[in-house]
């Protein structure tokens, strides 16, 4: 993690209107991961919002050649690098 977003102000992956589903998540690679306040956006792995109070943690991936950036709650990022499944780690939460 290298603690801020990129400073020559370009963009960082395209904005997905869309979920991702299970195996899509899956075959994402982590490549530089950031942290702060939540955007308000839902987390990637668990689909609640990630709100202004809480910590984020904003990933940019590489996912079929293309990046996109993921958002995550810290204990669901955890669970996505662990390779758990989102509706198990859901159930242990």
């Amino acid at each position: 993690m290298n603690g801020s977003p990129p400073a020559d102000g370009r963009s960082v992956g395209e904005p997905r209107s869309a979920r991702l589903n299970v195996a899509a998540l899956r075959r994402a690679v982590q490549v530089r991961m950031w942290g702060g306040k939540g955007s308000g956006l839902p987390c990637d792995f668990c689909r609640v919002l990630v709100g202004p109070a809480d910590v984020e943690y904003e990933v940019e991936a590489q996912l079929d050649g293309a990046t996109v950036m993921l958002h995550f709650h810290p204990r669901c990022h955890d669970s996505w690098t662990g390779g758990e499944e989102p509706a198990r780690a859901l159930d242990r939460a």
